[in-house]
């Protein structure tokens, strides 16, 4: 006997591609905020600042073998409550290396499970669209936090600081819980349920989808012809897959030359992200005299083009990751070399710099959504090339796992490449090998990174 009950309220909108990007990007957002809030008010509490951490790896391998990610990523926003908590109460060093690890903890599900939800949820020609979104959650949150976090604890104190951060995770809770992963909107489909949708689909972005509303109108379908809405990446259903004797894993993929370069990009753009927030501030409180809150204004002019991440997927999905990553490191090379031009506390040299910082955050904002946007993909077409490779669990959260080791890394070592050239060898010659450092960077990956889309090419679409 076939039992029927009525979809979960609201599902069409809980499981559509556009609330699962504000999902993951609040969480972002909320993760880097109070990451960059504890550093003004909380200084002893910077235990290894970055590093290649095992959270990441763990997370990756846990999302990529649980029925649904939804499960892991709550379980970092438990973490994150509970560091938060900690870093309330601390009176003693050994809580606050307790809260700084669970933190760690808390951002590893953040950006391994959340990016891999995205890549499971969303169509891959809309994937770099939709990591345009977290790009803007992370610049502004890494520029916010400790901005707001300095300015409270000056007029709130201590415990009113942590209001805003206590806000912001319970608007985190309301939304993981409410979401619901692409294979948890098919589940009522194939249990057979009444009256599953009233009204259409809410597709990507403020899209309505009116044409796939057909696909959750009754019980009807078999749970064939609904597999077919899954991406097969997504490991929470069991597709038509070719049997291997040996399975591959994520290890495969960096035999691969895209997933590297994807990795090295990454590595590349946390190098100059980071050799920025480091060396800056100082350079501009030495050559213009300015005060502290001056040079925190200057390095926000970086943060003004993530506005842009939105179209600027929308470019990398129109014309691949190879044209706008390769353009990217040019222009970086271009501005990085270029800033030793301005050595004086003038205004012709005040607009050159704010003009070179405009060309970084350009740079940075194509850089980090091709990579986020390469790793995904990478994934999805090597199942297209050898279907059924990876058996039924994809690895994408792994391979996003690598992705952030890579930006670790990269935050690792841009503040002791760039503070380390500055002091022994002087801010022009630090500027030369950072700027050459992204110019060999752009020869590879104008060579091997991701072709563009073709018109012959497997997508989405092709799929349902």
């Amino acid at each position: 006997m076939e039992v029927s009950r009525r979809a979960p309220w609201l599902y069409n909108f809980r499981s559509s591609e556009t609330f699962i990007v504000i999902v993951v990007s609040i969480a972002i957002f909320t993760d880097v905020f109070i990451y960059g809030m504890i550093v003004p008010i909380v200084p002893i509490a910077l235990v290894k600042r970055a590093g290649a951490r095992e959270e990441e790896a763990l997370f990756g391998y846990f999302a990529d073998h649980c029925r649904l990610r939804r499960l892991p990523f709550i379980v970092g926003l438990i973490a994150l409550g509970a560091s938060t908590g900690l870093f309330v109460i601390a009176r003693s060093l050994p809580v606050l290396i307790i809260a700084r690890g669970l933190q760690g903890f808390s951002g590893a599900a953040v950006w391994v499970v959340g990016l891999a939800i995205i890549a499971d949820n969303v169509p891959p020609d809309r994937v770099a669209e939709a990591m345009g979104h977290t790009s803007i959650a992370l610049t502004w949150g890494a520029l916010l936090g400790p901005t707001i976090g300095g300015v409270m604890y000056e007029k709130l104190g201590f415990y009113g600081t942590f209001a805003i951060p206590g806000g912001l995770i319970i608007v985190d809770v309301v939304l993981r819980f409410a979401m619901i992963e692409e294979s948890a909107v098919i589940q009522p489909v194939k249990a057979g349920m009444e009256s599953a949708v009233d009204g259409p689909l809410y597709g990507t972005f403020g899209r309505q989808e009116d044409e796939y509303s057909g696909y959750f109108s009754s019980g009807e379908e078999t749970a064939s012809e609904q597999s077919h809405l899954i991406r097969a990446s997504n490991p929470c259903f069991e597709l038509p897959r070719l049997t291997y004797e040996k399975q591959a894993t994520v290890l495969d993929l960096l035999r691969t030359p895209r997933l590297p370069l994807a990795l090295i990009a990454t590595v590349v753009m946390a190098i100059i992200f980071a050799a920025l927030e480091t060396t800056l501030p100082l350079f501009v409180m030495d050559t213009f005299k300015w005060s502290s809150s001056g040079a925190g204004l200057i390095f926000a002019t970086t943060a003004i083009p993530s506005f842009a991440g939105v179209y600027v997927g929308k470019l990398i999905s129109r014309f691949g990751a190879r044209i706008p990553g390769t353009i990217a490191f040019v222009i970086a090379t271009i501005s990085w070399i270029a800033m030793r031009f301005v050595n004086s506390n003038t205004a012709t040299d005040v607009t050159l710099l704010v003009a070179l910082l405009l060309l970084q955050g350009v740079s940075i904002v194509f850089v980090e959504i091709t990579a986020m946007t390469e790793v995904s993909q990478v994934v999805g077409d090597y199942e297209i090339e050898f279907p059924g490779a990876f058996g039924d669990k994809s690895p994408v959260a792994q391979a996003y796992a690598l992705f952030n080791m890579a930006f670790a890394g990269g935050q690792l070592l841009g503040p002791i490449l760039a503070g380390g050239i500055r002091v022994w060898a002087g801010w022009n010659t630090m500027t030369l090998i950072i700027g050459l450092v992204c110019g060999l960077t752009a020869i590879p990956m104008g060579l091997f990174s991701g072709a563009p889309l073709r018109d012959g090419d497997y997508t989405w679409e092709d799929e349902v």
